[in-house]
């Protein structure tokens, strides 16, 4: 009677699909729905709103699967066509809204989670009850780790991973136990999908595996039980019949490690390296290559990784050195690290039973590993998004954990079961979640708030510190059009040079910071003495950077020192030749000097890279002025109106000329293009 009771208790809470479901999507709704009021933030920018494949729409598709996932003049890396082909058909749908592409951030999350309940229910509900399953469902629903990957558009691509790496997981096990060939065809292309989706796929090639060994243990096959072997049977016999016997596993690992390695190998086939400037700051395995360097680091990460999903406070967009702090073999957190981990393993390996704690310790340990920076070197060091599928595990662990705490038996089957202290740590703890999730989705608002609320935990991080005051510095540009004026954005300059300052202090050979202060003395407070000190700084770390050769050419100029400002200018000519404002400060430094002839080879080496520009006409209309050959003067200066026809200075001028020689075709001709460029130049 009382087995009766379990199975219609458990056929009640469990088989009402619509229910279940219908609660996920409200609940996901609830914690999630103030993000379709966000903005794009951080990477959203350039992967969706300025990403020239995806605003294509559905003409963009071939060139995102023909193409590396980030392509700039600087960079280049990755292949992850699947998220952008998805992005290019919302863009050809809804066109440029970043509302409805959180609206689908958030459908797709609910989505994730039905599969991850069905996850729970394959392998843990024969082994629990209905109560353990839906406890560990609400603390991975609501865990605070989720909001990067959810509220952030570009990490779309880590759901849909997910999606389709749950949905190869289970279809793995539909050819296991069904023995349908079609499952494991349908089950390998899942998998292709969610590699091609983000290489965050590779923790399945060792989390699929051991699903399928857990699921294949001898307290769950009927059909091959270790004890029931006739003694008589020898070790070829046996090793042949656990091979007979498993034999659809093996070719499923087998052919799932084979499919991972031509995945990972593709876009070395068939794209150019990446390209990529590495940063110690980012990571310190960048420089240090040695083993215990990343034994020491990945340990201390994995640290911070259990750390966030016990405690997620505070999450923050970027982590990084310093922030992280430089760790070493010897120090206490990494051997505590070290046998920590080690403890757990050995204690999930020596089970001899297939529990759901060893199912959650190992599902969590497969997930993270490969991010672990032992095996590959991760910018910022931890990131929360790396936490979203190990997280499945996680939430197993700690309900089994707040089952034994409590003494309520797992396998409790009605709400009446289950121990007072248990439901009130459940409540609190999903209260708390809830709370900390809708609270840090406002924080994704756009990149500015982002920043904003984050750099209070990241005063050590020098990333976060030159991104908050670069976004800071966007701010200031977009506002110059209203003409406001310096005291108005002085406050803001001067947090903007607070925040590189910061950074400079942790990192004092970061080039970009240097430049950028540079450029604010120059641009708005006129001071070239306290630029120039930045930018001398900026070139003995990078001196092949055209921004800052230009900007120690500006305040050379500035100083009075026309010498020195030539020759960085003819130094920046040299790396990028195609800015007709480098060549205009040339040829009037070489005409301010008394050297017209050098200015006259500058404009005959422009015109070699330019010929659209006023500027080499014009210069060379000098030169001739200066050589008392007026006439040549003349052919250049319209030369250069032609092809700048708002040039006010210019038009007036040869209008004043043709009205002296008594042209008075050319002379009105010139007047009126004088008029349009100054109505041109008024608006």
């Amino acid at each position: 009677m009382g087995k009766k009771s379990t199975k219609n208790n458990r056929i009640s809470f469990f088989e009402n699909f619509k229910k279940l479901h219908l609660f996920i999507y409200l609940a996901v709704f609830a914690i999630y729905g103030n993000t379709i009021f966000n903005n794009y933030a951080l990477d959203d920018e350039f992967v969706i709103k300025n990403n020239e494949q995806i605003i294509h729409g559905i003409k963009g598709i071939p060139e995102i699967f023909t193409s590396q996932y980030f392509q700039n003049k600087v960079s280049s890396f990755g292949y992850r066509p699947i998220t952008k082909a998805v992005f290019a058909i919302e863009y050809e749908i809804f066109g440029e809204n970043p509302h409805v592409n959180h609206f689908i951030n958030v459908l797709l999350f609910a989505i994730t989670c039905v599969l991850v309940l069905k996850l729970f229910i394959k392998i843990l509900l024969p082994k629990t009850g209905p109560i353990f399953v839906f406890i560990a469902m609400l603390i991975w629903i609501f865990h605070p780790i989720h909001t990067e990957v959810v509220a952030s558009l570009k990490n779309r691509e880590e759901i849909l991973c997910l999606i389709f790496c749950l949905l190869s997981l289970q279809h793995f096990i539909n050819f296991i136990e069904k023995q349908k060939w079609y499952y494991f065809l349908s089950a390998i292309s899942f998998y292709v999908l969610g590699f091609l989706t983000k290489q965050s796929a590779v923790s399945f090639a060792m989390i699929i595996p051991m699903v399928l060994w857990f699921i294949s243990s001898p307290y769950r096959s009927s059909s091959y039980q270790v004890q029931n072997i006739q003694k008589k049977e020898t070790k070829t016999e046996l090793f042949n019949k656990i091979i007979k016997n498993n034999i659809r596993i093996i070719v499923s690992v087998a052919v799932l490690l084979i499919v991972t390695y031509v995945l990972y190998k593709i876009p070395g086939w068939f794209f150019p390296p990446d390209r990529l400037e590495l940063l110690s700051f980012e990571n310190p395995l960048h420089l240090e290559h040695f083993k215990s360097a990343k034994l020491s680091l990945a340990a201390y990460a994995m640290l911070i990784n259990i750390k966030l999903l016990f405690v997620p406070h505070p999450l923050v967009f970027y982590y990084g050195q310093f922030t992280i702090p430089e760790v070493h073999i010897t120090d206490f957190w990494v051997i505590f690290s070290l046998l920590l981990h080690a403890l757990i393993l050995l204690f999930a390996i020596n089970l001899k039973k297939r529990t759901v704690l060893v199912f959650g310790v190992l599902f969590y340990f497969l997930g993270i590993l490969p991010f672990s920076n032992y095996f590959m070197e991760i910018n910022g060091i931890v990131a929360e998004r790396f936490l979203f599928a190990p997280s499945i595990g996680f939430a197993i662990v700690l309900t089994f954990i707040l089952f034994k705490i409590t003494k309520t038996a797992a396998n409790s089957n009605s709400i009446k079961l289950i121990k007072t202290s248990l439901k009130y740590i459940i409540i609190l703890i999903v209260v708390v979640f809830a709370i900390k999730t809708a609270a840090r989705n406002t924080s994704w608002k756009d990149s500015l708030t982002l920043y904003r609320n984050d750099i209070h935990y990241l005063d050590k991080s020098v990333k976060a510190n030159d991104i908050l005051a670069q976004e800071m510095m966007d701010k200031v540009m977009r506002e110059i059009p209203l003409k406001k004026s310096l005291w108005e954005i002085k406050p803001a300059l001067d947090s903007i040079i607070f925040l590189y300052n910061r950074s400079l202090s942790l990192f004092p050979g970061n080039p970009k910071a240097l430049n950028n202060v540079a450029n604010i003395y120059i641009n708005f407070f006129n001071k070239p003495d306290i630029a120039l000190g930045y930018l001398q700084k900026a070139y003995r770390y990078k001196k092949n950077s055209f921004e800052i050769i230009y900007n120690l050419a500006q305040c050379c100029e500035m100083l009075k020192n026309d010498d020195s400002a030539a020759f960085w200018y003819n130094a920046a000519l040299k790396l990028d030749a195609k800015y007709p404002k480098v060549w205009d400060n040339l040829i009037k430094i070489y005409y301010r000097t008394g050297m017209p002839d050098s200015a006259k080879t500058t404009c005959e080496r422009m015109l070699l890279h330019d010929t659209l520009s006023d500027v080499p006409y014009i210069g060379l209309g000098y030169y001739y002025i200066s050589k008392k050959d007026t006439l040549i003067a003349i052919k250049n200066w319209e030369k250069a109106v032609k092809n700048n026809p708002q040039n006010y200075e210019r038009c007036i001028s040869l209008s004043k000329y043709f009205t002296i020689h008594k042209d008075t075709l050319k002379a009105k001709f010139y007047y009126q293009k004088a008029i349009e460029a100054k109505m041109y130049k008024q608006n």
